[in-house]
């Protein structure tokens, strides 16, 4: 099976190698994404760093897709928590995402994040996968919905008006960009994701130390995770609605 593992930066990219190294076959930068190929029995990995942001997030699906056909993606990075039941470096499964910018309610009258195609402001991430992953890892997984689009958010006033206008309990800035691109491409998606602040704006840690320790947790989990995408079929399974 092809998989395609899709990180924004660096930093969260340098774990899912570590882990990996030993199998690596190919490494490419196109179109500004680089991209390192892994062999793991039957399985070929593209590990793609896309870029910060929506539109350089869609455009590495689109790249994966056509240049390596892959038939699943999977994507971790860091979020910033919403709600304040969260902890520093918990790690997340993603149901929903909503792309919270979008904005055509000027001349459409209808809700703001919520494209005219969708019955309502969600994205679904596959639940196949979701129920999959859980059940490999097991062990608790917080299911959350994440508010996504491009831009950083740190004041606990946006936070708060993320929280309660689109339900979310992580933001982040690529999650709507990539579930748009697999949906046009018929793409089952993944997300795990690691909280790397407070919701209160109250963390002591430093950004290097939960890096590290979320990332570390991550790594442990993901042979659990990739064999849940082992043997994805389409169409996708959209996740449960709420």
């Amino acid at each position: 099976m092809r998989i395609a593992i899709i990180t924004a930066m660096a930093e969260e990219t340098a774990p899912i190698l570590k882990s990996l190294g030993s199998h690596l076959v190919d490494e490419s930068n196109i179109a500004g994404v680089d991209v390192k190929k892994f062999e793991l029995g039957a399985d070929a990995l593209y590990l793609a760093t896309s870029g910060v942001g929506e539109i350089k997030a869609a455009l590495s699906v689109q790249l994966l897709k056509d240049l390596f056909d892959v038939e699943a993606v999977l994507n971790v990075g860091f979020v910033g928590a919403l709600n304040p039941a969260l902890s520093i470096a918990e790690l997340v499964v993603v149901d929903r995402v909503c792309h919270y910018q979008f904005d055509i309610s000027a001349i459409d009258e209808i809700e703001v994040g919520r494209y005219s195609d969708h019955e309502d402001r969600y994205f679904y991430l596959d639940e196949a996968l979701i129920e999959r992953a859980l059940a490999n890892i097991g062990k608790p997984v917080r299911r959350v919905t994440v508010a996504s689009g491009d831009k950083f958010i740190a004041a606990r006033e946006e936070k708060e008006r993320l929280r309660r206008g689109f339900e979310a309990d992580i933001c982040e800035m690529e999650l709507a960009g990539l579930a748009i691109a697999c949906e046009r491409n018929n793409l089952p998606l993944l997300s795990v994701k690691v909280v790397s602040d407070k919701a209160d704006e109250s963390a002591t840690a430093d950004f290097g130390e939960i890096v590290h320790r979320g990332m570390e947790k991550l790594a442990a989990i993901l042979p659990d995770v990739l064999s849940a995408l082992e043997g994805t079929t389409n169409p996708r399974t959209p996740a449960r609605r709420r």
